[in-house]
């Protein structure tokens, strides 16, 4: 199953399988994929599953996307191996992995759910 495994930071190692539908990256916790970066955008990327592979465009974020150190403008195929990187934040894309990792929506859910109980009072 195809992931993206964030390579730096505090967050280095946590990998998101990637669903079939249109997932959103960035900063803001409401994002499918959050990464905890001050340079990215609370929407910053957007990934979803085109006819030729998983796709990333940018949201119009002011720190840009790169893909292997080069600026994209338009949406792009991700390839296996690529580094995409917002703001100072490296993640890489892997066409197929093992079953170890977790699933984007599954970590949005606990996100969620760990945010309800939060508020809830006792």
């Amino acid at each position: 199953m195809p992931t993206l495994t964030i390579m730096t930071g505090d967050q280095a190692g946590t990998s998101f399988e990637l669903a079939k539908r249109t997932l959103s990256v960035g900063r803001d916790p409401s994002r499918y994929i959050q990464v905890i970066d001050s340079k990215v955008s609370r929407k910053h990327a957007v990934v979803r599953m085109g006819d030729a592979g998983h796709m990333i465009s940018s949201a119009q974020s002011k720190n840009g996307l790169l893909i292997n150190g080069e600026e994209i403008a338009e949406e792009t195929r991700l390839a296996d191996g690529d580094e995409v990187m917002l703001g100072d934040t490296v993640l890489r894309y892997r066409v197929d992995t093992g079953s170890d990792y977790t699933n984007a929506v599954h970590h949005r859910k606990i996100a969620d759910r760990d945010a309800r109980d939060a508020n809830t009072m006792m």
